[in-house]
């Protein structure tokens, strides 16, 4: 299931419009409604999931903010995704189980991810021989793909049409992969990729800035706190930007 277009416009409104700006700092922005165990249990029958995402619109605000659509992934579907990352990887099923996605992404359409190659060692690459979905062996004669999770970070942009192939386990917090980029290996944190194969083109910030940010873990916050930083959240990343936004991480870590 995309991101609802109510998260969209929530996203869109963030950025230009102060008035909406403020509410949403008043507001709770990340929800599990009073009957979230109810619709865990009515999402495993078929027949009842448009009425789980119908209730998930109107009571936790859509897919981006909802915490019971995150258990309804884990339970469902092995896949953790963290708060307010939103795209393609809230599709039921879109994402091989053991998948891990933090908070903060942005992952565009047509997202294709690989855990497992054919086996071009063998006799045969065909799947009869490895796969028992096929029905003709009793057990996987390859890993399966919990064997070898994608593990997304932090703040990561993944543009439209990305291909992710088994050799990357990693994606970087703060990096940005190109659209339509075929990702063959692991990506480094506030790296920018692109092209097939993905290759490095340059990074976001400067190696100082760079650990002042991991350090910071400012993903860890809900948005409204984020929000009191406003002016420092909107403009490029300097040190002293980085500086009042480890006082509010560091307070909340101490609470």
């Amino acid at each position: 299931m995309p991101v609802e277009n109510q998260d969209m416009h929530v996203t869109t409104s963030l950025r230009t419009d102060p008035k909406v700006v403020n509410t949403a700092g008043r507001r709770r922005t990340s929800f599990h409604s009073v009957f979230g165990e109810v619709l865990l249990g009515m999402y495993r029958v078929k027949v009842f999931r448009p009425v789980v995402r119908w209730a998930l619109r109107n009571f936790e605000q859509g897919t981006m903010f909802s915490l019971t659509w995150r258990e309804i992934l884990f339970r469902q579907y092995r896949v953790r995704v963290g708060l307010y990352t939103y795209g393609e990887c809230l599709k039921p099923g879109l994402l091989p189980p053991g998948t891990v996605i933090g908070n903060y992404c942005s992952i565009a359409n047509n997202l294709t991810v690989f855990r497992r190659n054919h086996p071009v060692d063998r006799i045969s690459q065909h799947p009869f021989f490895y796969n028992v979905k096929c029905g003709m062996i009793n057990y996987e004669t390859l890993e399966i793909d919990l064997c070898n999770p994608l593990i997304v970070e932090h703040d990561v942009w993944i543009g439209a049409g990305t291909t992710i192939l088994p050799k990357c386990r990693r994606i970087g917090t703060g990096s940005v992969i190109g659209a339509g980029s075929v990702v063959t290996r692991d990506v480094e944190n506030f790296s920018i990729v692109a092209g097939n194969p993905a290759r490095h083109l340059r990074y976001r910030f400067p190696t100082g800035i760079q650990e002042e940010l991991l350090r910071s873990r400012w993903w860890d916050l809900p948005v409204e706190q984020l929000l009191e930083n406003l002016p420092d959240m909107i403009k490029p990343a300097g040190q002293e930007a980085i500086a009042r936004l480890k006082q509010v991480t560091g307070d909340a870590n101490k609470s």
